[in-house]
């Protein structure tokens, strides 16, 4: 026991020393409490997991102990940490310093030698660490290093569901497919290393311009990239194409002055590459289609892609939603 010597109550829940001694030899925390919720036992773990002096709650219920009032309550586990491959048993969030931590917990009965309950010990499990490691790895595995987006594979992944979800319920769901035009003459005019960073501004023009926690965007290979808008008519999504264009339009300029400083371009048209006499416009075309039963992901890929090419030579706004 921490600061405090055994009383009788004490003694009988944790027969002999061994057991005590084997519980303070634990990472975890260790807590015993009686049949009235009360506090009996902390080993010399707990408190420095959980950064409070727990002297004050011996012999008091063990809910008022934050971290155990709010383990009692009902915990909303985000997805992205719930459906974590390793397969941790996430049972309470908790705030130390003012960022969360994952916890498991263990809860195993003390039985008497007449085998009834005459208390209860949790084990608790700091196991933050390991969930950040994990969430890092996923996200290299999801993501595309050059843009940031997330990557073709995982594009696969998530149309999939969508596509299952939209014909299990009905749902609206459009796909965009765009392209940076005339990309292939900026890379030869000025190397792959300032081709990069146009992949990486559009990449962030991309995830500005989605809402937050619906959409998902996507480098699918090369200068190509792909938008999945669940819960969204055709129409209705041209909203996020006009936006992903403004936020690419907006932006292109002051980011050419930085990736081909001292070149010859011209900054009187806006996103305009010259390579000697010629000029070439700089932009994003978008093309549009919508989830019809029975389409598959490669389907709606190839009518967004039929769609984008015809808005490269189509009007002076570059989005071209796809028709039979």
């Amino acid at each position: 026991m921490v600061g405090s010597e055994f009383n009788d109550l004490e003694h009988d829940l944790l027969e002999n020393i061994e057991i005590k001694n084997l519980l303070n030899s634990l990472d975890e925390g260790a807590f015993v409490i009686d049949n009235n919720d009360n506090l009996v036992f902390y080993n010399n773990s707990a408190p420095l997991i959980l950064k409070t002096n727990l002297d004050d709650f011996l012999s008091k219920n063990l809910r008022l102990i934050y971290y155990f009032e709010n383990l009692f309550q009902e915990q909303i586990i985000p997805a992205h940490i719930k459906d974590l491959a390793s397969g941790y048993k996430i049972s309470n969030i908790y705030k130390i310093d003012e960022q969360n931590h994952y916890f498991e917990n263990e809860r195993i009965d003390l039985y008497s030698s007449s085998g009834e309950i005459k208390g209860i010990l949790y084990l608790i499990r700091d196991i933050t660490k390991e969930i950040q490691l994990e969430i890092s790895l996923a996200n290299e595995i999801k993501l595309d290093n050059l843009s940031g987006l997330y990557n073709l594979r995982f594009f696969y992944d998530e149309i999939e569901k969508e596509i299952s979800r939209c014909s299990r319920y009905g749902y609206d769901l459009s796909i965009l497919f765009m392209d940076i035009n005339n990309f292939k003459v900026f890379n030869d005019s000025f190397g792959h290393k300032a081709g990069d960073e146009v992949i990486r501004f559009t990449g962030e023009s991309l995830k500005n311009a989605v809402r937050k926690n619906v959409d998902s965007v996507y480098r699918y290979g090369g200068d190509e990239f792909v938008a999945i808008l669940p819960n969204t008519p055709a129409k209705r999504s041209t909203i996020v194409a006009n936006r992903i264009l403004s936020n690419f339009q907006n932006g292109f300029k002051e980011k050419l002055k930085i990736i081909i400083s001292g070149e010859s371009y011209d900054l009187n048209f806006d996103n305009f590459l010259l390579k000697g006499s010629k000029s070439k416009k700089m932009g994003l075309s978008i093309g549009i289609t919508e989830y019809q039963k029975g389409k598959s992901a490669d389907q709606l890929i190839k009518e967004a892609d039929i769609a984008m090419y015809k808005a490269k030579k189509g009007s002076e706004v570059p989005i071209c939603i796809y028709e039979d």
